[in-house]
């Protein structure tokens, strides 16, 4: 059964937002400050880059997985029929 967004726990929607804008900073730190960056070459060779983005990567992936199990075990009630 699928939950409608708007039913949803307002938590389980500040960890589905959270999550996926953690995934799209991780994306573009990765993709291109990792690529571009002049500081990064003068202090050693992507070490911070890869740690920040590492570490978005996983809050993502931990905030998008909390927000699923926590919509699988909190299903609104449905209206019963008399």
């Amino acid at each position: 059964m699928c939950v409608p967004y708007r039913q949803r726990d307002p938590h389980t929607r500040f960890l589905m937002i959270f999550g996926t804008l953690a995934l799209v900073a991780a994306l573009l730190l990765w993709a291109f400050v990792r690529s571009s960056s002049t500081l990064a070459h003068s202090l050693a060779p992507h070490s911070w880059i890869d740690a920040l983005s590492g570490l978005l990567f996983g809050l993502s992936i931990g905030a998008n997985l909390t927000a699923i199990m926590r919509t699988r075990r909190c299903r609104p009630v449905e209206a019963q029929n008399p």
